[in-house]
């Protein structure tokens, strides 16, 4: 299970830094809201871009990302865990961090446009159907990756895997035990359940990234939907199909409560749907896991939408779970710090 954007450019180098005009409270509690907030730092003239390719970045005077472990909080953020910087999650339960997480997004999109913005590729269609080339596979520890980098290149994989350890919580990735890099015409990333032990995961990024680092993002976030559905206190990876009682997936039997089935059972099981506009991107129309995968995203990227679509509905399933609205939250204060340190402006 993969995800698939845009049109390509290689990353075979360093990605420059630049401060994103962004901000949400500077000191949530003193009650300030995002209107009366000053902004943190300015870019000077010139307008945001979300990313750029390595290669464009290269032309400019690029700056070292910042690896886990050494990232220095500003004053608007905290600290989520060690190493990791989040703009102040300022909220206490579901309908708060609803709230809160539409001011972020808004905030977002006043600097970033539209975060769900997805390139058109121009791949040939034999390119496309060929196996990802691995290319390096580390262990992951803890939340730590097996991997002191000797050179750029290896600065560059450790700094792919930093980005998804940044955006997504440690305690939601325990799964994750392996972390490969490998090359394709234009599968972003993937993840993919241990063949010994089933109840592990390998994530896997691609050498080759998008250009737009909001599209690197909703990638990440796609492939944690993935992990989200189908880990094993959502699924029974040991059971048997004569056993299973709801949907037999190739990763094991989903549990009656599972956030999979219940999608499933809401949005496949009666009929599948060749309608596109039933769906948020053409992509998701491939599998239950796709659109399971696709419509997460797009819960975490853009607020509550208020539509009868088939589409909407999909989106707002996930608001049935109080737990994930505030995971979108925090998810979003990450992604938003993370964004900061390397979205470039042009």
């Amino acid at each position: 299970m993969g995800r698939k954007s845009g049109e390509w450019k290689k990353a075979n180098g360093l990605i420059k830094w630049a401060r994103l005009l962004l901000l949400l409270a500077a000191t949530a509690l003193s009650g300030c809201s995002l209107e009366d907030a000053e902004p943190a730092f300015s870019s000077g003239a010139g307008s945001a871009v979300a990313g750029t390719s390595v290669a464009a970045a290269e032309e400019q005077d690029a700056v070292e990302p910042e690896a886990i472990g050494t990232a220095g909080c500003e004053a608007y953020e905290e600290e989520a865990e060690p190493g990791v910087c989040s703009y102040i999650v300022d909220c206490g339960d579901a309908d708060e961090c609803e709230l809160w997480s539409e001011r972020m997004i808004g905030e977002m999109e006043e600097w970033l446009g539209d975060l769900t913005y997805s390139e058109e590729w121009d791949v040939d269609e034999l390119d496309s159907q060929k196996e990802a080339d691995v290319l390096a596979s580390y262990e992951v520890e803890g939340n730590e990756l097996d991997l002191t980098p000797s050179d750029e290149e290896e600065e560059y994989y450790a700094w792919l895997w930093d980005r998804f350890a940044w955006i997504i919580p440690s305690d939601h990735r325990q799964m994750v035990k392996n972390f490969e890099l490998y090359d394709h015409a234009d599968l972003l990333a993937y993840v993919i359940q241990d063949d010994e032990d089933y109840e592990n995961w390998t994530y896997a990024a691609n050498q080759i990234q998008s250009t737009y680092e909001t599209e690197r993002v909703m990638t990440d976030i796609h492939e944690f939907g993935h992990l989200l559905s189908l880990n094993a206190e959502q699924v029974d990876p040991y059971a048997d199909e004569s056993e299973c009682d709801t949907y037999m997936l190739d990763e094991g039997c989903p549990y009656q409560d599972s956030y999979i089935y219940q999608f499933y059972k809401q949005f496949w099981k009666k009929a599948v749907s060749e309608d596109e506009e039933d769906y948020v991107t053409g992509y998701a129309m491939t599998s239950v896991y796709e659109d399971f995968a696709e419509s997460w995203s797009y819960f975490v990227m853009t607020v509550r939408p208020e539509g009868d679509s088939l589409a909407d509905r999909k989106v707002r399933f996930f608001y049935n779970y109080d737990e994930l609205v505030l995971l979108k939250a925090s998810i979003l204060g990450r992604a938003a710090s993370w964004i900061d340190r390397n979205a470039v402006w042009e």
